[in-house]
């Protein structure tokens, strides 16, 4: 009696045990499943990483050149004022030189006034000693008429009274003379004048400009002063800025090294974690094989009766001749330009389409624990699908992961272990592609599909008992 109670104790026990391993199965691949998502994180990380690296060098370029551009601007306006100092002392000096130039003029101005004051003086007495000559020859003359009435006594008196007369006319000639010429000398004096005042308002404004242009220059001194200290402002926030940037790499370098740590103890991770599901799938593949999961066993019966019926298909096309071998074993993956992820095309699809994806669209319709169903060749090429993932590419990735997956070739670890074992069927868990971010982990059966004696590959059931 009580060796029945452990018996039915250890029935009990075995029966959870198929359980038991697909639970560790299905949490090996949910784990594998989440550390794959973080190396991945990790990638992108990287890349981001990798991205900012170069930023930080670009900027730390910029902020040398900054610096370099700073240091040019600084000496070019050190020497800028040098040049200006110099050139202050040489226009300072010219400008001294001007203003003694303008005082001069102005002296001149003050000389030839007096000059022309001066001549008009002399026009005045030249004009005075005209009518003296004038008034002396009236008197000669008046004096020869005398002489000549006096007879022979008056001639000596009248040889005076001539030449008395003759020096009166050539003293009026004279007078006459300097009459010309310091109307000549009058006019062009006048001119002189004009010009000289005119030279005179404009010595005016010329001093007015010196004083702008010695303002100015004081301006531009002040000016380039300040210029000179904001660069070394800008020098010293530049230096300031560049330390920070070198901080900055220093971190980004301390960080690439945990990084790198971080990642290969997770690949590490994920290498054992996948062997540990392999080994998990393989465990529960036996257990199955054994009889001991029903659920699962029952499975297995509706995926063998599919590939039975897929094959049977594809057989009796090759009979009636509507398929060929050469376009059943077709594997000239033709890309399809600007798909993403990539898709191929070989001679089997159309057909496929037409013969095989009804069969697919049936099976899935049927529901409860049925999640998905395919065929796939030896090289993992899916010809075909159902319907709902043969959709036409939008170019978004997301859509396109989740709903275009005819075409695709998907061949993994355990995909390939299937291919390479030659029973009626291979049990496994493991992750199934979602859209592309995210995996779904199911149990999947894979059944060969043998085609008149020639292994095309397999047909796979996905389900899940949730």
């Amino acid at each position: 009696m009580e060796l029945s109670a452990i018996d039915a104790r250890g029935a009990s026990a075995l029966d959870q045990i198929p359980e038991a391993c697909g639970k560790v199965t299905v949490g090996c691949s949910d784990v594998a499943g989440i550390v794959q998502g973080v190396i991945d994180s990790f990638g992108h990380l990287r890349n981001e990483y990798v991205e900012l690296q170069g930023t930080v060098r670009a900027l730390d370029d910029d902020q040398r050149k900054v610096l370099e551009a700073s240091d040019e601007a600084r000496l070019l306006s050190e020497r800028a004022i040098e040049r200006l100092n110099d050139g202050s002392m040489m226009i300072s000096n010219s400008l001294n030189e001007i203003g003694n130039l303008l005082n001069l003029v102005e002296t001149l101005t003050e000389h030839v006034t007096g000059f022309a004051a001066a001549m008009d003086q002399v026009r005045r007495s030249s004009q005075e000693i005209d009518q003296i000559a004038e008034t002396t020859n009236i008197l000669a003359l008046n004096a020869t008429i005398e002489a000549m009435r006096a007879g022979e006594q008056g001639r000596t008196f009248a040889v005076v009274a001539n030449e008395v007369k003759t020096l009166a006319s050539e003293t009026r000639k004279a007078t006459e003379e300097i009459g010309r010429t310091i109307d000549m000398l009058g006019n062009e004096a006048e001119q002189v004048i004009e010009k000289i005042e005119s030279g005179a308002e404009a010595s005016t404004q010329a001093k007015n400009s010196v004083g702008s242009i010695e303002d100015t220059m004081r301006s531009v001194t002040e000016l380039l002063m300040e210029v000179d200290g904001q660069q070394d402002q800008i020098a010293r926030n530049t230096a300031t800025i560049s330390d920070h940037v070198h901080r900055v790499q220093d971190v980004l370098t301390d960080f690439d090294t945990a990084v790198t740590s971080n990642e290969s103890k997770l690949e590490n991770a994920h290498d054992r974690i996948e062997d540990l599901e392999m080994t998990a799938s393989e465990m529960f593949d036996r257990l199955v094989k054994a009889g001991l999961s029903p659920d699962d066993s029952q499975m297995v019966e509706k995926a063998r009766r599919y590939a039975e019926e897929v094959t049977r298909i594809a057989e009796e096309a090759l009979a009636n001749g509507s398929l060929t071998m050469e376009q059943l074993f077709d594997q000239n993956y033709a890309y399809v330009p600007g798909t993403n992820p990539k898709q191929y095309r070989t001679s089997l699809c159309d057909w496929a389409d037409t013969h095989w994806r009804p069969v697919n669209d049936r099976v899935v319709a049927e529901g409860g624990a049925i999640m998905m169903c395919s065929q796939a060749d030896m090289k993992g090429f899916l010809p075909t699908h159902i319907t709902d993932r043969c959709r036409q590419p939008t170019g978004d990735i997301t859509h396109d992961t989740t709903y275009c997956r005819n075409g695709r070739i998907m061949l993994y670890a355990i995909d390939k272990k299937a291919k390479a074992q030659n029973d009626a069927y291979m049990m496994a868990v493991y992750r199934q592609e979602g859209d592309g971010k995210n995996y779904v982990v199911v149990r999947n059966i894979y059944v060969p599909v043998v085609i008149n004696g020639r292994r095309w590959g397999d047909f796979e059931l996905a389900y899940s008992f949730r």
